[in-house]
């Protein structure tokens, strides 16, 4: 129903699919989960695992995008039969722009790995480490934060 709600929904949906794509790569199952409940063609386990990356990655690129004004009132508009926000094309160009270059920011945000790697890398060894956690049946060393 405004701009924040209009890039955090698109960006969900954008980290949910590119979740589902790991998942089903490493042959997981995307509509099984394990912290949401279970719903109708809906990939609970991507939903579950793109917890940690919500504030990470979209949140604060959403935030940071309005609050420097590289989106503005003009780069949205609202449907004519829904009350609800949407980008224009070159705001929705710049928005998917500035989520690619977050997701390829290398960083040290895993506390498992002692290099820095891509957001989008990140994702892979979260993946990897429940793969781990369900083949040893031990979460608390692979997902610690699933269970935090």
């Amino acid at each position: 129903m405004d701009p924040f709600n209009s890039l955090i929904s698109l960006g969900y949906s954008i980290i949910l699919n590119e979740l589902y794509g790991k998942i089903e790569g490493k042959g997981l199952n995307p509509y099984f989960g394990v912290m949401h409940k279970d719903r109708e063609k809906y990939p609970t386990l991507a939903s579950d695992l793109m917890e940690e990356w919500r504030a990470v990655l979209i949140d604060t690129t959403a935030l940071s995008m309005l609050n420097g004004h590289e989106l503005v009132k003009e780069d949205f508009y609202t449907g004519i039969d829904q009350p609800r926000v949407f980008l224009e094309k070159d705001g929705f160009r710049k928005y998917i722009q500035k989520l690619e270059g977050k997701f390829r920011t290398e960083n040290r945000y895993l506390s498992y790995i002692d290099y820095s790697v891509s957001f989008r890398r990140a994702m892979d060894l979260q993946v990897n480490q429940f793969v781990k956690a369900i083949e040893t049946e031990n979460v608390e060393e692979y997902m610690p934060v699933i269970i935090r």
